[in-house]
């Protein structure tokens, strides 16, 4: 029986288990959640791109449908399906004005939580601040948002967004 399991291919097979937990516990993430790594920055990457371009359509195709949002302002936002979201952003781009600034955005950060649940920290840059359409204008500020994304049915998708002014 001994000589059964000490045998050249358990001993492998223990130390290919050994290796795994090993790089796991030292910060290495396995091929899978590599993969799932690149694809919540694609998401974040995808949702800027569409924020910087005022597409409210395309964000709310990358948002859960009861997405909750917390905007700069510290209001809640829980729109009530796809279109409701759509309009809400929508409408806060009709508030800018057209020859707004974009902003710029950093991905700081990607924690998963759990193989389907990761939260992502982005800072943005408006450097020119935010021109109203009637010709107000926010100065320029910082601000760190807090994702939370969530995989279902093989997609990454944003369920919960928080905007939160950057202080010095």
């Amino acid at each position: 029986m001994r000589k059964k399991l000490i045998n050249p291919m358990n001993i492998g097979i223990a130390c290919v288990m050994l290796l795994g937990c090993w790089s796991y516990a030292m910060g290495q993430r396995p091929p899978r959640m590599i993969n799932d790594e690149s694809a919540v920055r694609t998401l974040i990457l995808d949702w800027v791109e569409a924020f910087q371009e005022c597409d409210a359509r395309r964000l709310a195709a990358l948002e859960i449908q009861d997405v909750e949002t917390v905007d700069r302002f510290g209001e809640v936002h829980r729109p009530s399906g796809r279109k409701d979201n759509e309009k809400l952003w929508s409408d806060a781009f009709e508030m800018e004005s057209k020859k707004n600034a974009r902003p710029t955005a950093a991905i700081d950060r990607v924690h998963f939580l759990r193989p389907d649940v990761a939260v992502v920290r982005v800072s943005w840059r408006f450097a020119e601040g935010i021109l109203l359409a009637d010709g107000e204008r926010f100065p320029a500020f910082l601000e760190v948002d807090t994702y939370i994304v969530i995989k279902s049915h093989g997609s990454w998708l944003i369920a919960t967004h928080n905007m939160q002014e950057k202080r010095p």
